[in-house]
């Protein structure tokens, strides 16, 4: 029998100034297993209960309903059918509604659930395949192009349970499943993911070795299976399973977990609660636009040992924008080394680009009104030269983003960097951060310039924005 992941939390803690996790209520949670808990928006919300009863395996949907800041009239949802073990349930849209579906033999698959037909439960034939496992579906938008995130153990994949993902066409076929690539995916099983349209992240779980406990959750920025370095979310985790993370908006959310405090009947850590989380940015961030957050953390990246190659200097009289359109301009080099590399250059290169200055425009706006402001910005390297040089060009990099930002807008940002209303905390992280699945060899040019994964590393980042 396939393991079925399970998961629980104490009742109120705080892990440190900027996360606050609460336990819900016993109207949420009980001696069964609670999962995959989704706001479907500000009333409504969604979650799996799963339990065991006499001998059989049960899953079903709930639906909740929030009154006065508290979760209630839980009931069984519509979409349960008697004769079916239903789970994990995703929305996009009216059009778009889809589960996993658990048969008697537990294998899993996912289903679209269509108001429109009689027969309302169809497998999808292209994420489906006989004695394989398909599950955890997470349906998402990026860039108007529906996607859809989920579990397999398919041919293909790294080792164990592998995130896939399914781009959707405007018919609403699902193409042939993508695996989402080796900074997501290890020897190890990597399971629940959630693609977080406010940070522009993948979070999922996964047991590998360097984690805290048995599942921990982690994050990765990126698109699709175009993914840089994934990071533990440290604060989040426990030495038991966490998962099932959730986004309702930039600062608040759900997951699972079977920490110390769960509630059980026979075996402690057996069964998960459902616990919210908020991160208290909010609390200053409501100050500000709250568009400003819906940019962070912002990537901005560079061509190989730019800008200004073979210097040691930490700074550079070029602007951002002059390394962004020389970068830009050797697409078709790029391309003739790598075939992968036009989605970076437009919907990654470009599309950040466009939000640094959309951001640039909102922060300006902020300033104008009065108020003080701290960008928090960190800069990195590919791995190719020595540490030292690295450290420097990353400060290089930096330095050419403030460039740009004291010209911008006829200059006008100047003004507030002088009076210190705008205050820049950089951070040059050289090659520290960098992956293992990057060449540093300067011979293997395919792998250590113009592979994704390199493209990935060569940038800075704009962190957060702090109302002083």
């Amino acid at each position: 029998m396939k393991k079925i992941i399970f998961i629980i939390f104490t009742p109120l803690f705080l892990f440190s100034q900027q996360l606050t996790i609460k336990k819900l209520s016993d109207e949420v949670n009980s001696k069964n297993a609670e999962l995959n808990f989704i706001q479907y928006n500000d009333t409504v919300a969604f979650y799996t209960v799963a339990r065991e009863l006499n001998g059989k395996f049960i899953s079903e949907i709930f639906e909740l309903n929030l009154v006065n800041d508290l979760w209630n009239n839980k009931q069984l949802s519509k979409y349960n059918l008697p004769s079916k073990h239903l789970a994990n349930i995703t929305f996009l849209d009216s059009s778009f509604t889809l589960f996993s579906l658990i048969d008697e033999d537990t294998i899993s698959s996912i289903v679209l659930y269509n108001n429109d037909k009689i027969d309302k439960y169809v497998k999808i034939p292209n994420l489906n395949f006989n004695s394989t496992y398909n599950t955890q579906p997470y349906i998402t938008a990026y860039n108007n192009q529906k996607v859809l995130y989920f579990v397999s153990d398919r041919k293909g994949g790294f080792g164990g349970l592998d995130i896939w993902l399914s781009i959707i066409d405007k018919n609403g076929n699902f193409g042939i499943p993508i695996n989402a690539g080796g900074y997501i995916n290890s020897e190890a099983d990597e399971i629940t993911p959630f693609y977080n349209v406010h940070d522009k992240a993948l979070y999922f779980s996964s047991n590998r070795v360097d984690g805290k406990g048995n599942f921990d959750i982690y994050k990765s920025y990126g698109a699709l299976n175009l993914w840089g370095e994934s990071y533990n979310m440290t604060s989040m985790n426990s030495q038991k399973d966490d998962l099932y993370l959730t986004f309702f908006d930039s600062t608040n959310g759900f997951f699972s977990s079977n920490r110390e405090g769960s509630t059980y009947s026979n075996s402690e850590y057996c069964c998960n609660d459902i616990y919210s989380f908020k991160y208290s940015r909010q609390i200053v961030s409501k100050l500000l636009n709250p568009e400003i957050m819906d940019y962070l953390p912002l990537n901005l990246f560079f061509h190989n040992d730019e800008p200004n190659s073979s210097t040691s200097s930490a700074l550079t009289s070029l602007t951002y924008k002059e390394t962004y359109i020389s970068y830009f301009k050797l697409q078709n080099l790029y391309f003739s080394k790598n075939k992968e590399v036009n989605f970076f250059f437009s919907e990654i290169l470009q599309a950040n680009f466009n939000s640094l200055n959309k951001l640039l425009d909102l922060l300006f706006i902020e300033l104008n009104n009065g108020k003080s402001l701290e960008l928090q910005i960190t800069g990195y390297a590919s791995p190719l030269h020595n540490i030292k040089y690295n450290k420097n060009l990353s400060s290089r990099r930096i330095s050419s983003f403030i460039n740009y930002l004291t010209q911008y807008n006829n200059g006008n940002f100047a003004e507030y960097i002088n009076t210190k209303k705008l205050i820049i905390n950089e951070v040059s992280f050289g090659e520290s951060n960098s992956s293992n699945f990057v060449s540093d060899d300067i011979n293997d040019k395919k792998n250590s310039i113009y592979s994704i994964d390199a493209m990935l590393e060569r940038k800075i980042q704009i962190v957060d924005i702090i109302l002083k």
